[in-house]
C-alpha cells in the first residue's frame, strides 16, 4: 500500500473513516476510505482508494458527490492510487461554498493535494470537475502528470454550439429518474439560493486559452449522443499533439454513468501511455 506523506502536526488533523454507511449519512464508495481535511469554517472530504501505481485524483460535476464515480471506480486499474475529491457542500465536504468559483474548487483540489503529500498525480472529473481540472492544470502543471476531461466544457459556448445545451440525449426513463433522485438527496441541505449560485459557477470561466498553450497530455472524453459528432472548433478543443478526443458512442452528458467500462478503458490507456512515455519506453 502507499503511504500518503503528511508533515507536521496536520497528520492528526486528517481523520480517515470507513467506507461503512454512517448513521444519518449516505452510502459511500465501496472500498475507499474518506480523509477529511480541516478547512476555515469547515473541511473538504477526499475518498481513497490506494494502490501502488500512478495517483489520479478526480473530481466528480456540479451537485454531486463521490458516489457519481460509484459506476466507473471499479473499471478504473487496481493498481491506481485513487482519490475521488468532494466540493464543497458536496458529500462530507461541507459548508456549501460562499461565493463558489471553478477558480476556488482548483484551489481546494490544490489544497488537499498538498495536505495528502499528492506532489505528481493525474487529475480528472466529470463536467465541472473536468473544467476544475483544467484549471489546476493552468494553476499547477508543474504538479501534473495528464488532465482528463469528461465532458468538462471548455466553455458553456460549447455545450451550446456542440450539443445545443441537451445533456440527456440517449438516457432512458429509469436513468434520468435515478439521477434526478440522486440529486435530490445530495442537495437536500443546500437553500435555493446557494443551489441557484453554484449552478452559474461554469458560465463564468474559460479554458481555451490553457488548452491552446498546456504542454501536459490531455485527455478529453465525449459522448456523441447518438447523432452526428461536432467539430473540435464546437467545442472548442484545439488540434494539437498533447490533446486526445475520445468519443463514447451513443452516450449523454452522464458517459461515466452510461458506459463506465468504455470510459474507464479510456482513462486506463491514457495513463498507461503517458507513463509508458515517462518511463522511455
Amino acid at each position: 500500500m502507499r503511504m500518503i506523506a503528511c508533515r507536521g502536526s496536520f497528520v492528526l488533523a486528517i481523520l480517515i473513516c470507513a467506507t461503512a454507511v454512517v448513521a444519518g449519512e449516505s452510502k459511500r464508495l465501496t472500498g475507499f476510505q474518506d480523509r477529511l481535511i480541516p478547512m476555515e469554517h469547515g473541511q473538504l472530504c477526499c475518498a481513497h482508494r490506494p494502490g501502488d501505481g500512478p495517483t489520479l485524483l478526480l473530481i466528480p460535476g456540479t451537485f454531486s458527490d463521490s458516489r457519481a464515480f460509484a459506476k466507473l471506480a471499479p473499471h478504473l486499474g487496481k493498481d491506481l492510487n485513487l482519490f475521488v475529491l468532494e466540493n464543497r457542500g458536496l458529500g462530507r465536504s461541507w459548508p456549501p461554498p460562499q461565493d463558489g468559483s471553478i477558480e476556488q474548487c482548483a484551489q481546494d483540489a490544490l489544497f488537499v493535494a498538498e495536505k495528502l503529500g499528492l506532489e505528481s498525480f493525474y487529475i480528472g472529473g466529470h463536467s465541472l470537475g473536468g473544467m476544475i481540472s483544467l484549471e489546476v492544470g493552468r494553476r499547477a502543471p508543474e504538479k501534473l502528470r495528464g488532465v482528463i476531461s469528461l465532458e468538462g466544457w471548455t466553455s458553456w459556448h460549447a455545450a451550446r454550439d456542440a450539443f445545443h445545451s441537451d445533456m440527456k440525449a440517449t438516457l432512458t426513463d429509469e436513468q434520468l429518474a435515478e439521477l434526478a433522485a440522486y440529486r435530490k438527496e445530495v442537495l437536500a441541505k443546500w437553500s435555493d439560493e446557494q443551489r441557484s449560485s453554484f449552478g452559474k459557477v461554469w458560465k463564468a470561466w474559460d479554458g481555451l486559452s490553457f488548452l491552446e498553450r498546456t504542454s501536459l497530455p490531455v485527455l478529453e472524453i465525449y459522448g456523441d449522443r447518438g447523432r452526428a459528432r461536432p467539430t473540435r472548433e464546437m467545442l472548442r478543443i484545439p488540434e494539437r499533439d498533447n490533446i486526445q478526443l475520445k468519443w463514447v458512442d451513443n452516450s449523454s452528458h452522464s458517459l461515466h454513468y452510461q458506459h463506465p467500462r468504455r470510459v474507464a478503458e479510456a482513462l486506463n490507456r491514457f495513463i498507461r501511455e503517458q507513463e509508458a512515455k515517462r518511463a522511455g519506453k
